[in-house]
């Protein structure tokens, strides 16, 4: 399977700071969309679950963000 390369920032642990990563991705599929992320806004249930405050099991490295601002690239 192809992937590529992309940057996203990361939470290491329940500190909260987050430090640029490198992320292997698949390529895109016939029905997918690849999108320059240029703006993704981090909320309070980010930030919840980088602190691991919710009784559910969190896993590191997290990539918070779920609000994008983008162009399609392909």
């Amino acid at each position: 399977m192809a992937t590529y390369t992309a940057y996203a920032l990361a939470a290491r642990d329940t500190n909260g700071v987050l430090k640029k990563m490198e992320i292997e991705r698949r390529a895109p599929g016939e029905k997918d969309l690849k999108i320059k992320i240029m703006y993704c806004g981090v909320c309070h249930s980010d930030v919840h679950q980088i602190r691991a405050e919710w009784e559910q099991p969190v896993f590191y490295p997290m990539i918070p963000g779920h609000e994008m601002v983008g162009k399609v690239e392909e």
